[in-house]
């Protein structure tokens, strides 16, 4: 079975860079199939690469090689990487675009990649994607082990990530993610939530949307509420997220990243059962 390696970058498809990678690729290694997952990653924006990278790998192989550009940094101290995780490669800059695969993938090796045996002759200061990505994900698909592209490293770049905070009362959330639809997803996992609904005894809770002052019903799907209305649901990414039912819920409820929601609970008695957790009886 020929290897998998997968795309994301910032680089559109405008230009040439995105083919060019995968000219590398296929000079290096012909048998690997190579999968664009994206290169709409609005420019520079580490934050939005992590996120479409987290979404997106459980769907692949076990070994895929997971090639992540969206790199600022380019030409300067930060690191170029390739680690393996109990499920798969990844090859990357070391700015923080694997923080949240690694939150769920355990990881066996981080290797800096700098033994130039495995890079393009000519490493241009500018396109890593191009001269060392690339290579490195190519050879990794032709059997190179990770442990001969560089030299091991023990700390890796992460970002600064919003947290849910919880109580008998309710969830905050953050809204991480405006897709193009402009649905507004949360960092609140349906499992997060169910545990929540469990501990807390909660029935009928409602999502605050505090930036609309609008209240909303957990729905299964776009189509639960009329075109036009807005409504909270999981979504794919099984993240809370907050739509409009054939619109826009972030242009229509003003919706950025970065944002709070809440989700509380209908109730302002706490039930028996909450009363006893929390002392009250």
């Amino acid at each position: 079975m020929s290897a998998i390696i997968t795309l994301l970058t910032d680089f559109g498809t405008e230009d040439t860079y995105v083919g060019v990678m995968k000219g590398v690729i296929t000079s290096i290694c012909p048998s690997a199939q190579v999968i664009d997952l994206t290169h709409q990653v609005p420019p520079q924006d580490i934050a939005t690469g992590a996120f479409l990278l987290d979404v997106s790998v459980d769907y692949f192989p076990e070994g895929t090689i997971h090639v992540a550009v969206v790199d600022p940094g380019v030409g300067t101290a930060r690191k170029p990487v390739a680690l393996r995780t109990a499920k798969a490669f990844f090859v990357g800059p070391d700015n923080g675009i694997f923080t949240l695969v690694l939150q769920r993938q355990k990881l066996f090796q981080a290797i800096c990649l700098d033994n130039p045996r495995y890079h393009l002759s000519t490493v241009s200061s500018t396109f890593h994607g191009r001269d060392i990505f690339a290579p490195v994900a190519a050879h990794i698909a032709c059997g190179v082990s990770v442990e001969e592209l560089g030299t091991p490293i023990h700390r890796l770049q992460r970002l600064p990530l919003p947290r849910i905070r919880v109580d008998w009362e309710g969830i905050r959330a953050t809204i991480v993610h405006i897709d193009r639809f402009g649905n507004a997803i949360s960092n609140l996992s349906r499992a997060e939530y169910e545990a929540w609904r469990i501990r807390w005894d909660v029935k009928e809770p409602a999502v605050q949307v505090a930036a609309s002052n609008t209240t909303l019903p957990i729905v299964s799907t776009y189509g639960d509420v009329p075109r036009g209305k807005p409504v909270a649901l999981f979504g794919s990414s099984e993240r809370l997220e907050i739509a409009v039912n054939g619109g826009s819920a972030a242009r229509e409820l003003a919706l950025r990243r970065g944002d709070t929601i809440k989700v509380l609970r209908r109730e302002s008695t706490p039930p028996p059962r909450v009363q006893r957790t929390l002392g009250l009886q």
